[in-house]
């Protein structure tokens, strides 16, 4: 291949000084061709990326606008209330900009909020637990496992153990029934507003877990609760007709009563 290149290459700088039937270009004539080629090219990529800087100038000038219009807004609520309109004013806020633009801006958000952790409840967390559903809101995880790590299974004397959490941000319920003895678990989740508050996020999560939870769902709006697999460190999301093995558990999740149900089997029951 090289050899072929190097004689076109040669045959091309050919000129017509011993050609007498003129069929071959000069080489002043195949330098000013080669040249106005580059210069052609050379121009074509600065008038893109002309056009491309014009296009970033007025998203930036557009981005500018809009939060100048944003800043305005809450300055006029902010400035406007009195003390006993304060909450409610909170509550318009939220209603306004939060509701309306936060699903789609959820990546700016993450990126811009600057993370305040000390310790983040994921990874850095102990879990005496293999699966472990976790609120994104409050940073509390509950156990979804069956048994308790430590305990055999014929210890149990057949009780039924109840887990209750409760998220106000997204006005979240949870509800997990286990019955050792039966070897059965599920949790019931009744969602609310589905509200995800990054400031809690940044204050309760590292900056890694929370870009693992938001590569999770393919940039699609996050849920307030997720389900992590405390020994591989993987995060799944809670959505409906999926199964998901963690350790010795499988999770079955359906979409029910505008909530979901996690239905929690033992592996060797499965099998």
């Amino acid at each position: 291949m090289w050899k072929r290149i190097k004689n076109n290459w040669d045959d091309f700088w050919i000129g017509d000084e011993h050609d007498d039937s003129k069929k071959h270009l000069s080489q002043s004539d195949k330098r000013s061709l080669l040249y106005g080629y580059f210069i052609i090219s050379m121009l074509t990529v600065a008038f893109v990326i002309l056009l491309i800087n014009i296009n970033n100038l007025r998203m930036d000038r557009r981005d500018d606008a809009a939060m100048e219009e944003l800043l305005n807004m809450v300055t006029s609520y902010m400035e406007s209330a009195t003390e006993d309109e304060y909450d409610e004013i909170a509550q318009t806020i939220r209603h306004d900009l939060v509701y309306s633009e936060y699903e789609r801006d959820i990546e700016k958000y993450v990126r811009d909020i600057p993370n305040t952790s000390n310790k983040c409840r994921a990874c850095k967390g102990s879990y005496p637990a293999q699966a472990v559903l976790v609120s994104l809101n409050t940073g509390e995880s509950y156990s979804l496992d069956i048994f308790e790590r430590g305990i055999e299974p014929e210890e149990y004397q057949g009780n039924t153990q109840f887990t209750f959490g409760y998220d106000e941000i997204s006005q979240t319920s949870i509800h997990i029934s286990k019955s050792p003895g039966e070897n059965e678990g599920s949790a019931e989740i009744e969602r609310g507003n589905g509200i995800v508050s990054i400031h809690r996020m940044k204050k309760l999560f590292c900056d890694d877990c929370i870009e693992a939870m938001l590569d999770m769902v393919e940039n699609q709006a996050i849920g307030e609760l997720v389900i992590y697999d405390t020994e591989k460190n993987i995060f799944y999301p809670v959505e409906d007709e999926s199964k998901v093995r963690i350790g010795d558990y499988t999770l079955e999740i359906e979409y029910k009563d505008s909530g979901y149900k996690i239905d929690v089997k033992s592996v060797n029951e499965t099998e």
